[in-house]
């Protein structure tokens, strides 16, 4: 029976061809939503386009309209079409969630296609909707593109917020949810709804700080979306936005072109087929311009029915081609399926006319993967990049452009594009020498503008502005402060406030690069790198004791081992006399009596008492028992003496030479002597309360508790506290700083070791782009020695006054140290004299006593003798009164010296006998 029909169907077709010689006429379907009119009128023009081409074949278009997304209206609709003998049915759009018509043109063969985005399909999914071709391109590759625009070198957004209507396909950014982490620095998310006020929307993303933002917005309310974030102050030149709507250029937002609105915009949309160059007049004085075709829907309507149109062409030509006549679900369109395989086989070259859009290509499964996308200004329509699957982004000026598209540049040149970043900055920064200060007037100079600030930030910013080529402008902040966090209120202040509220482009002093600060702005490569050291009161030198060495012991000890020397010796002098065997062996005396000796007297045990404690020994030794034993403890004793005395000599002169018992933090926080403490809100205050150190987290509770409060306002404060404290009181601060105070201040030193390293940066806003050329700039400024010479200029001037000490401490003693020695020999060389001189003048007299001689012509003979320090022999009488006597009272030597040794002889003969 069906094939009698397609049989009688086949000839009444050729006689109409043979006979009538008449145009082969189709009907198509289309299913459109009453909103969707604009579309409707482009599926219009389309057919009507189609059909001038061939007049062998002619599309006749079927329209239908739905009011509500109903799945059993859009059936109804659909199977209506089928039974009218439509050969396809294009549309719905993705309003609808049904997929009734998928399923009905899969079953009876019916060519459908799609010019919207639906949800991606499944692969048991496909195998329903094998007789769909949907020309709208691929989420998954537009999510693709957009991560790879983001990520560019041109873009390169570090983190951003994705604000995104409710409703919107979140599937075109999974790509971008995949390349960053959904956390506080990677992406964050605000979702909002078609008619919210849109106030609260875009203060949320102002109280986050956000710069970047990637809005997913219906291009019917873009407008209205964007205006809202005008209240908020979200239109300076470091914001950023980020339009995905493809439809962007028809929504209007251009009349924000203005000075006050320099937001950087991008948006995306397809790149239209550009035609070749027509050189007539006709091209040439025609100023109108084609709307029918301006948003992306209706271009990809159009598309749709230029694909089916050429595919159509070509299969109705072949044997086999008949008119579908059957009810929904009753048959099968056997052509149908070659339609939909020669739509997916056509390249955009073969296709006439040409496609709207650009590489429109069906790939085996009915998607779109190929397209060029379009990275534009919407606010000028100035297109900067092109996007495309195998090249990814390409800057526009690398892409030879058309005679056309030329003339359409040109007409855009007199627009300005005002969210170009300006080449002069404003520099926020803050009074503290020696970074930044008030250059001093001479009387009769007023300086203006840059010129009156100086300091080593201020000379750095010339050298940068020099070397990356830009202006500059120096605003102090108001309250002088670097930036910190408030939990309370949570703002920020100083130099970061300025930054986040776009008021200024640059901040530089001696700020520190913290963690919780390059959470809202970014650092360039630090220019200075430096540790934490402890400023603190120099004591004035101690004077020196020339009698120090006497220090180790007491007076109460000295006195204690003089009285010990003094009973040492009488009980020697005891000792040996009570034993025989410290007596000498007898022999006679003057009066020829046998008597014995005994060298044991108070001069000569005090002799052997002080060689022994000074470890110098004697001659006279013991032979007793018990004396042995007295003078074995006695140098037990005087070891014990000297050695402890030496001892304890040693450690006194260390410990004199120490400054103080504060060496280290370590020492600081184990005192309870001087306090201690840092700027409030500092970096320095930050690395000691969110350390993990014990000694660190010791250090930072002590200065929470002192009181009065050991914070300060500034590193000024700080040093003038410790200059009053006079050693109670210490200040931790940077090590830059703090040398420049102690060279400039004579009563300030440095105390330790510095520790916790950190550097200084030079903060810009977040994902600034002129951060990398600050870097590049500040490297170049190193490598050519300009920071190290800037550093010595500012830190290490010659302005100290102090007088310091240009002897080098090695360990010696100068006389200062050792003079009371020096003393001590002296007075002992003095009192010898003195006592030499007395027993002179006592022997003296005892010679002028025994030769009964007047004593002045005694001491006139042993002087003269004394004098003559050659003479090494001395006779027994210096004087005798004879006639061979000399002038001097002395007789010859020679005869003296002879009679003495015949006496001796004859003394020496009678003990003999």
């Amino acid at each position: 029976m069906m094939s009698a029909i397609k049989f009688l169907v086949l000839v009444a077709l050729i006689s109409c061809s043979t006979a009538n010689e008449e145009a082969l006429v189709l009907k198509i379907g289309g299913i459109f939503f009453d909103t969707e009119m604009k579309l409707a009128e482009a599926f219009d023009v389309a057919v009507e386009e189609m059909n001038a081409l061939n007049a062998n074949l002619r599309l006749e278009p079927i329209k239908h309209y739905m009011t509500i997304d109903d799945s059993i209206v859009l059936q109804d609709l659909s199977c209506e079409l089928i039974g009218n003998g439509v050969v396809a049915i294009f549309g719905p759009s993705s309003k609808t969630n049904s997929d009734i018509v998928e399923v009905l043109c899969n079953m009876t063969g019916i060519p459908h296609l799609q010019f919207d985005w639906h949800p991606q399909q499944s692969f048991r999914e496909r195998l329903n909707h094998q007789m769909t071709v949907n020309v709208a391109p691929m989420e998954l590759m537009l999510s693709n593109a957009f991560s790879d625009i983001l990520g560019s070198k041109s873009f390169d957004w570090k983190s951003f917020t994705i604000v995104y209507e409710k409703s919107a396909h979140l599937n075109r950014l999974q790509h971008i949810f995949a390349w960053k982490q959904l956390h506080k620095t990677g992406i964050k998310m605000q979702e909002f709804q078609r008619g919210d006020d849109y106030r609260i929307l875009w203060k949320r993303i102002n109280n986050a700080r956000e710069k970047f933002v990637l809005l997913d917005c219906p291009a019917d309310i873009l407008v209205d979306v964007v205006n809202a974030s005008i209240d908020f102050n979200m239109t300076g030149s470091f914001n950023n936005l980020f339009l995905t709507n493809l439809d962007t250029h028809v929504s209007g937002i251009d009349r924000f072109y203005s000075r006050e609105f320099t937001v950087t915009v991008a948006a995306v949309r397809l790149r239209t087929y550009i035609p070749p160059p027509v050189h007539d007049e006709i091209d040439v004085f025609d100023n109108e311009v084609d709307t029918r075709f301006d948003s992306l829907g209706t271009q990809l309507v159009y598309d749709s029915v230029v694909l089916f149109y050429n595919a159509l062409l070509q299969m109705s030509q072949r044997s086999g081609f008949y008119i579908p006549q059957f009810s929904c679900g009753h048959g099968f369109w056997k052509p149908g399926p070659h339609v939909v395989q020669q739509m997916k086989e056509l390249s955009p070259k073969q296709v006439k006319p040409p496609f709207k859009t650009q590489r429109l290509k069906i790939n085996a499964h009915g998607q779109r993967e190929d397209f060029n996308l379009e990275i534009y200004n919407p606010l000028i329509d100035r297109v900067t990049h092109i996007w495309n699957k195998d090249f990814q982004l390409v800057d526009i000026e690398k892409i030879k452009e058309n005679s056309t598209q030329a003339v359409k540049q040109r007409r855009l040149e007199n627009k300005e594009d005002f969210s170009q970043k300006p080449v002069r900055f404003t520099v926020a920064t803050r009074v503290g020498k020696p970074y930044f200060s008030w250059r001093d007037e001479p009387e009769g100079v007023h300086y203006e503008g840059n010129e009156r600030f100086e300091g080593y930030a201020v000379d750095l910013i010339y050298k940068l502005a020099e070397e990356c080529k830009f202006d500059f402008d120096f605003e102090p902040v108001r309250d002088n402060k670097y930036g910190s966090y408030d939990a309370a209120t949570d703002e920020w202040d100083g130099i970061i406030r300025q930054l986040i509220d776009n008021n200024a482009q640059i901040g530089i002093c001696d700020l520190t690069i913290t963690q919780a600060r390059r959470s809202v702005v970014d650092f360039t490569v630090p220019f200075m790198q430096l540790g934490i050291s402890i400023l603190s009161y120099k004591e004035p030198p101690p004077k020196a004791d020339i009698y120090g060495f006497l220090n180790p012991y007491g007076v109460e000890v000295w006195l204690y081992v003089m009285i010990a020397m003094m009973i040492t010796s009488m009980a020697m002098i005891l000792a040996g006399r009570m034993d025989q065997f410290e007596w000498e062996p007898p022999s006679e005396n003057a009066n020829r009596e046998l008597v014995r000796h005994n060298i044991w007297n108070m001069h000569n045990t005090m002799w052997l008492v002080l060689g022994s404690i000074l470890t110098q020994g004697c001659d006279l030794l013991p032979r007793g028992l018990p004396m042995r034993l007295l003078t074995a403890f006695w140098w037990i004793f005087a070891l014990l003496i000297s050695q402890t005395y030496i001892a304890k000599l040693a450690a006194f002169i260390t410990s004199s030479k120490l400054s103080g018992n504060i060496a280290s933090l370590h020492d600081l926080v184990d005192q309870n002597k001087v306090q201690f403490g840092t700027i409030r809100g500092g970096a320095t205050s930050v690395y000691f309360s969110e350390s993990n150190d014990t000694e660190n987290r010791m250090a930072w509770n002590k200065m929470l508790s002192f009181k009065p409060d050991a914070f300060t306002k500034n590193n000024e404060e700080g040093v003038d506290r410790v200059k009053l404290s006079r050693g109670t009181y210490a200040f931790l601060m940077e090590t830059t700083n703090l040398q420049y105070y102690v060279q400039r201040n004579c009563e300030l030193t440095q105390i330790g070791e510095s520790f916790g390293e950190k550097h200084y940066g030079i903060a810009v806003p977040l994902n600034a782009n002129f951060r990398s050329n600050l870097s590049v700039g500040i490297l170049k400024l190193s490598e050519q020695g300009v920071l190290y010479n800037l550093r010595n200029k500012w830190f290490n001037s010659n302005e100290s006054t102090c007088v310091e000490d240009s002897t080098i401490d090695d360990g010696q003693f100068d006389m200062d140290s050792v003079g009371g020695l020096f003393v001590m020999l002296v007075v002992g060389l003095i009192i010898a004299f003195l006592i030499g001189i007395a027993e002179f003048l006592w022997h003296v007299h005892r010679i002028a006593v025994k030769e009964k001689i007047p004593a002045m012509l005694a001491l006139k003979a042993e002087f003269n003798f004394l004098i003559r320090f050659w003479l090494t022999k001395k006779p027994l009488h210096t004087y005798r009164e004879s006639r061979d006597s000399t002038s001097t009272g002395y007789s010859s030597l020679q005869q003296l010296s002879s009679g003495s040794t015949v006496k001796k002889k004859k003394k020496s003969k009678k003990r003999a006998e």
